[in-house]
């Protein structure tokens, strides 16, 4: 008797599955987070020198941000979006900074942070103050690009007077 394959799809490899791959080396999974930090850091510095009236609280914000980063690194990997999840943190941490340091406001980012959904107070200061383009602060923030420009829209909308680039 004659023997047929039961399939014409050709036998799968098991070791082609994710789940039977192995983790990266610590040494690799390092490497990844130094290149991260590096890309992040100076804009992340920016965003938070925007936001604080301090250099001393942006440093600590930035590196508390970096920071847990660090920590997590083996688990940011495995989520949809780490750059959002980091971006949380670092609004986070900034936010808390904002909140306890003296009332008076010189960056007058508190004003935009009072008066608009916090997507768009990010994207307004990104784009407006810092000086990103839409697609660079949506890759910052772990959004799709068409998020920020709506995120924008609604800023214009309500402050059409900051609309431009070095306006905030």
């Amino acid at each position: 008797m004659l023997s047929t394959p039961r399939s014409s799809v050709p036998p799968i490899d098991a070791s082609a599955h994710p789940a039977t791959w192995k983790k990266p080396s610590p040494g690799a999974a390092l490497l990844g987070y130094s290149a991260f930090a590096e890309r992040n850091q100076p804009r992340y510095d920016s965003y938070a020198q925007a936001r604080l009236v301090r250099k001393a609280d942006v440093t600590a914000v930035v590196q508390a941000t970096l920071s847990f980063a660090l920590k997590r690194w083996e688990w940011l990997l495995i989520q949809p979006r780490l750059a959002a999840v980091v971006w949380a943190e670092l609004r986070c941490q900034v936010s808390r900074q904002a909140d306890e340091a003296e009332p008076q406001d010189v960056t007058g980012a508190a004003a935009l942070y009072s008066s608009l959904p916090v997507t768009s107070a990010d994207s307004a200061l990104l784009c407006w103050r810092v000086g990103l383009t839409a697609g660079e602060a949506a890759e910052l923030m772990g959004l799709e690009q068409p998020a920020v420009e709506a995120a924008l829209r609604v800023a214009r909308r309500i402050h059409p007077h900051l609309a431009t680039r070095g306006a905030l």
